[in-house]
């Protein structure tokens, strides 16, 4: 694979740019990162993987701790499924949102401290386009027994597969208490609790947590998505927050925005 930079052409049209940033430059242990990601044609019409996401393999995420060597994030059973493709506009964005949780079924963040995140894509054949390097500081947990919950195997294997593994039903139960919209959305999803996620649906957050552990594409048709995509396109929303709102619906459904 060849590695590019952002803004540079390549077969299927014009230059790209991938843009990567972490939802809370800084976080507690006891709550999930999230990030969202986006995809640019940058100087023209782009036909572009639409497999923006961690589950299918094109985006690949790195961190590496203080000292430590990179540890990529990673999905419990990837799937390196049919490619997938999207056509993009001239100044055109895919957008997406990844969760920030495991490499395995290891935690990602073992312990407090700051961390720098890389990101590339596999955006068209022959062309892997990087981002920015960024960084997120991973703070001491304000609770020790969710941050505890979030280090245990089945619980990450029930968020990231959005339902139920093992005997993770009670430590959701108390995730799903989290004062973090997006901890609290993670563990409602895994729970099948789609009012829960209409009523949350109002939060960016929340909905960031359904559109990173539910990639349209990857994961197929789900009802609990669905409902989601329905409630964030009612809102009656003010001229200034309408981008936001597009934007999180072109993250549910990966449909592309207009430059």
């Amino acid at each position: 694979m060849t590695d590019t930079v952002p803004g540079s052409g390549g077969e299927g049209g014009g230059g790209l740019e991938l843009r990567f940033r972490p939802a809370a430059p800084s976080l507690p242990l006891d709550r999930i990162a999230f990030a969202d990601v986006e995809l640019v044609a940058t100087d023209g019409p782009a036909t572009v993987s639409a497999r923006l996401n961690l589950i299918e393999g094109d985006l690949e995420i790195e961190v590496t701790g203080a000292g430590g060597a990179p540890v990529r994030a990673t999905w419990p059973w990837p799937v390196d499924s049919a490619s997938r493709s999207v056509d993009l506009p001239a100044g055109g964005r895919l957008v997406a949102a990844v969760p920030l949780l495991s490499s395995g079924s290891a935690p990602l963040f073992p312990a407090p401290g700051r961390y720098e995140l890389t990101a590339r894509f596999a955006a068209r054949r022959g062309e892997s386009v990087p981002a920015r390097p960024v960084a997120v500081v991973r703070t001491a947990p304000e609770d020790a027994v969710l941050a505890g919950l979030l280090g245990d195997r089945d619980v990450l294997q029930s968020v990231l597969g959005a339902g139920v593994l093992g005997a993770a039903a009670l430590s959701l139960e108390l995730l799903a208490a989290s004062p973090d919209a997006g901890t609290a959305a993670a563990a409602d999803l895994a729970l099948g609790r789609t009012d829960a996620l209409v009523d949350a649906a109002s939060d960016p957050a929340a909905v960031r947590a359904v559109a990173a552990l539910l990639p349209p594409g990857a994961t197929g048709q789900d009802d609990r998505r669905d409902a989601v995509v329905a409630r964030v396109a009612s809102r009656v929303a003010p001229r200034a927050a309408a981008g936001d709102t597009a934007r999180e619906v072109a993250a549910l459904t990966g449909q592309p925005l207009a430059g």
